[in-house]
């Protein structure tokens, strides 16, 4: 396997929830991929869906680092890929959850959710695979009551 900077774009938005404002319950996040380049991507949806990105968590004061557990799916989804066309985008929603959360609380939330994309993709339709990582981050916060 080689690698590649595939022209895959990641952005994440939280739903429901202008701001991303924590109020102590489970926030849902929009994960978006999105084909910036000119040739057609395969990508390992139907696996992340079934496991999760990799969902970092960082304290903005203290810089401390913690991890959410990822969960189990079968590796054969893992050379299942859907379709990204040039210019389209495809998309996944997660949940941050208060456990997480809750674990930098110290007078009040204020974080960066990093999600980490990493796997095989398949551009145009290529027999050999090409690795790829991609991410974005948003800021998590609790206002003052």
């Amino acid at each position: 396997m080689t690698s590649t900077h595939a022209p895959l774009s990641i952005s994440l938005q939280c739903l429901g929830n202008a701001g991303c404002v924590y109020q102590r319950k489970p926030i849902d996040v929009l994960v978006t991929i999105r084909n910036d380049g000119s040739r057609d991507i395969g990508f390992p949806l139907d696996y992340l869906r079934k496991s999760g990105p990799i969902v970092k968590f960082i304290d903005t004061d203290t810089g401390a680092v913690t991890y959410a557990r990822r969960g189990l799916a079968n590796p054969a989804l893992k050379t299942q890929f859907t379709t990204i066309a040039p210019g389209a985008s495809i998309s996944m929603e997660i949940d941050v959850h208060p456990t997480d959360i809750e674990t930098f609380r110290i007078e009040k939330v204020d974080i960066s959710v990093e999600v980490i994309l990493k796997g095989n993709i398949r551009i145009d339709g290529e027999a050999e695979l090409q690795d790829y990582q991609g991410g974005a981050k948003i800021r998590i916060f609790e206002k003052d009551e």
